[in-house]
């Protein structure tokens, strides 16, 4: 068939065999003549999606029905899935695939369509950056939905697939993700083996596109798994970087996994491989955004010091001068954050809109605003890249904290000018992250609609799902700090729960204190698995800076080891029926392992 530059509207058998289709439904008439199966048209919604990089909002009354999903789940063995994900070796994958009963379906197509609509972002009044762009092109080129041919188009059908089955609970939907996963991973490990394959711009994009599935899916290695996923991508960054001569699309990539790296470094408490100016060398060298993404990892870099440099000491207490030069090094930081802050220029400024009055208690949960104030930001990057500059000042602060606690045992930390004005600080930027949330979350009062201002669209990002997986990690650190109320950690887990079950971003599910357990389903509710049949409540806690300081006297008195045993003994206690997913991530934070 002549490309037009357009997606084909053509039946599937007609493109597969590149001739021209008559398009007649509901079947061609090339394929009658010829005596083919006609296997049926792609969604139109699709075509539009595909055919300009934009199109409607999906009207979910037109995608696929639970009944004609189960039509052709009937007969499909209930134990479809059994998947152990590896990021080094091919993944030991067992599905057995339903039968279609020669019924044409169009799910990879409805799944990709959601997928494009919710989480790719192109530039637009509102949103100067993209994000996951690149998939258009490639899906574009794309001959074969169900069977894709390269790396990346098979982890972006994984993704999408993910994203779609979560979203309207199909697990039928969700196995196929599982397979084209575990492909996915294959064609990667297979790529690795080539060295000159192995630095192309397809595969680095593949192994960040298979951490947002692991992100979206929320399997029992969850973290392990997204860890191992971005640490990957950074190690291609450090091949990579032989290459003088970067494509456009390589610099986006790199600047993605610099910002996965940051986020892994704090779970991880390990510093970013090759230092902070290696890493800036990648994306933009100068500006407010330059700043911040230095700051970041300048700030990520020192917590993993500051684990280090206390494990020593506790093996000899009476040298304090690492300690003292942690601590200064944390202050100088501290001091970097504040002038960033008053160096910022008007399109770079915030402004609050609105006031939420006070929410009942029990209400606070479900509530879409937290009562007080709420701000307004004239781009979401800059809105972004905001919420994880204070994330990540709320950490060095209980870095600062927890130096000073090791140097003044014999004084409660509580009552030091240290602590008040960390506290402070910390107080102040947990009530910023949370006035931003509801931009990220499409969550508008009507006095927020009412009082914004011209240049600020909230229109042109509405149901965008992407900016959920931004304020994810803004939003966990808010309910692990110590200078957090009551009130404002429920609100925080309300929303986090929120984008596990409404966004479909599973992930977040370790930060809510809700972990679900999959069962089988009652022969009586037809074969569909909702998973919120059966869910237990959790309690994952993790407090900083408490939980710091509590294993560095532990270390003074009984040494490293016996501290890791009985901080992570403490938070497990307090953290009721966790599981090792979670386990993981108090480890982690806490530098337990």
């Amino acid at each position: 068939m002549v490309n037009t530059g357009k997606p084909s509207q053509g039946c599937g058998t007609c493109r597969a065999r590149r001739i021209k289709c008559d398009e007649r439904k509901p079947t061609c008439f090339r394929c009658q003549k010829s005596k083919r199966e006609c296997t049926g048209y792609r969604n139109q919604l699709f075509l539009r999606r595909l055919g300009n990089g934009k199109g409607d909002i999906i009207n979910w009354s037109q995608l696929p029905s639970a009944g004609n999903v189960d039509h052709y789940q009937r007969d499909w063995p209930r134990s479809i899935t059994k998947v152990t994900y590896r990021s080094v070796s091919p993944p030991e994958t067992t599905i057995h695939s339903p039968p279609t009963y020669g019924i044409p379906t169009s799910i990879e197509e409805e799944a990709l369509c959601h997928f494009i609509n919710s989480f790719v972002l192109l530039p637009c009044k509102g949103n100067s950056r993209s994000y996951m762009d690149f998939i258009i092109p490639a899906m574009e080129a794309e001959k074969s939905l169900s069977s894709p041919g390269t790396s990346l188009n098979t982890a972006v059908m994984a993704v999408a697939m993910a994203a779609f089955g979560n979203r309207q609970r199909y697990q039928l939907v969700l196995a196929k993700a599982a397979k084209q996963y575990a492909k996915a991973l294959k064609q990667v490990n297979e790529a690795l083996l080539d060295p000159e394959l192995a630095l192309e711009d397809q595969i680095l994009a593949t192994v960040l596109i298979l951490g947002v599935f692991e992100a979206f899916t929320g399997t029992n290695t969850l973290l392990n798994g997204w860890s191992s996923h971005a640490e990957g991508a950074a190690m291609l960054v450090k091949m990579r970087a032989q290459k003088k001569l970067l494509s456009p699309l390589g610099r986006v990539l790199h600047v993605m996994a610099r910002s996965q790296l940051v986020v892994n470094c704090f779970v991880s408490s390990t510093p970013p491989p090759l230092g902070v100016g290696w890493w800036m060398q990648l994306g933009t060298k100068d500006g407010l955004p330059c700043q911040a993404a230095r700051l970041n990892l300048e700030t990520a870099t020192l917590h993993a010091k500051s684990n280090d440099v206390l494990a020593e000491a506790a093996m000899n207490p009476s040298n304090t001068d690492s300690i003292i030069e942690v601590q200064t090094m944390a202050q100088d930081l501290e001091m970097k954050f504040r002038d960033w802050e008053l160096s910022q220029t008007r399109e770079w400024s915030f402004s609050s809109v609105a006031w939420v009055d006070e929410i009942d208690v029990s209400q606070l949960e479900h509530s879409p605003s937290f009562p007080g104030r709420l701000d307004e930001y004239k781009d979401i990057s800059i809105a972004t890249a905001w919420c994880v500059m204070r994330s990540n000042r709320i950490m060095l602060g209980a870095g600062i904290v927890r130096a000073n606690a090791w140097l003044h045992p014999d004084k409660d930390y509580r009552i030091t000018p240290e602590y008040a004005s960390t506290a402070r600080i910390s107080k102040n930027l947990i009530e910023d992250i949370i006035a931003a949330v509801p931009i990220f979350l499409g969550n508008f009062s009507e006095a927020f609609t009412r009082n914004r201002t011209p240049e600020f669209e909230k229109d042109a990002l509405g149901g965008k799902s992407s900016l959920a997986l931004f304020i994810m990690w803004p939003l966990f650190i808010v309910t692990i700090s110590d200078h957090t109320t009551d009130g404002q950690r429920k609100w925080a887990l309300g929303r986090l729960k929120l984008i596990a079950e409404e966004v479909g971003i599973r992930q977040a599910l370790l930060f809510t204190q809700v972990r679900f357990f999959h069962i089988s389903p009652s022969p009586l509710k037809e074969e569909k698995v909702r998973f919120r049949d059966r869910l237990t409540r959790t309690k994952l806690t993790i407090r900083v800076p408490s939980m710091f300081i509590y294993k560095d006297r532990v270390a003074k008195e009984e040494g490293n080891a016996m501290a890791k045993v009985k901080c992570l003994k403490m938070a497990l206690a307090k953290s009721k029926g966790i599981g090792k997913d979670a386990e993981h991530v108090l480890a982690g934070i806490l530098g337990c392992k």
